[in-house]
């Protein structure tokens, strides 16, 4: 790929065997119509293949429209599905914590904490932070002073917690306490915030 004039070219790009892959550019070798639709598919900001075809039909006389699809604009184009809305919750306070650690802050506090994890419950939307020096190394035992205050102050038990698949919540010590508890860990598909209850509106923070 090279810049000329702020825009960006691909350059030798040699054709695929396989049907419906990336067609080469065009040069001196391609028929005029080839060269002409490539240069219309790079000025319209690479439009698919089928809208081009009805922009100019002409072009496309004799032309396999297949032949002018490939894999980097397909990509380009895609987006995720729209996650539907959901007001499912869970029944009962503190059977299921949603958690994650973010960080690090711009600015450290005065004893050099430049991270924080976030423990939500399901059921009410109650929000605690905790100030974290490590992003890995101190997760376990704020989970464990959180569930401690959970217990005593609440007098229940947390069922499930539910992170995303970040390393830190994989910790040999972390996974020995929730199963030394009975607490289930499910993960979610990495970046899906939305299955973890981020989305949705917190009620308060402790």
């Amino acid at each position: 790929m090279v810049e000329r004039e702020g825009l960006y070219y691909l350059e030798n790009v040699s054709q695929q065997t396989h049907k419906g892959t990336l067609a080469y550019l065009a040069n001196e070798h391609i028929h005029d119509k080839n060269n002409k639709i490539w240069l219309w598919h790079r000025r319209l900001g690479h439009p698919s293949a089928g809208y081009l075809n009805k922009l100019f039909p002409s072009l496309f006389h004799k032309c396999n429209i297949s032949d002018f699809i490939y894999e980097t604009c397909v990509m380009a184009k895609s987006h995720c599905v729209v996650f539907p809305l959901s007001n499912k919750k869970i029944d009962f306070p503190y059977s299921l914590i949603h958690t994650d650690v973010w960080g690090p802050a711009p600015q450290s506090t005065h004893n050099g904490k430049k991270w924080f994890t976030r423990f939500v419950d399901d059921c009410t939307r109650v929000t605690y932070v905790y100030l974290l020096k490590h992003k890995s190394g101190d997760v376990c035992n704020v989970f464990c002073s959180f569930h401690h205050m959970i217990v005593t102050q609440f007098n229940t038990h947390i069922k499930v917690i539910r992170p995303d698949n970040g390393g830190k919540y994989f910790k040999t010590e972390l996974i020995e306490f929730m199963n030394s508890k009975d607490i289930l860990h499910q993960t979610i598909c990495p970046y899906s915030p939305q299955q973890n209850g981020w989305l949705r509106e917190k009620i308060d923070i402790y």
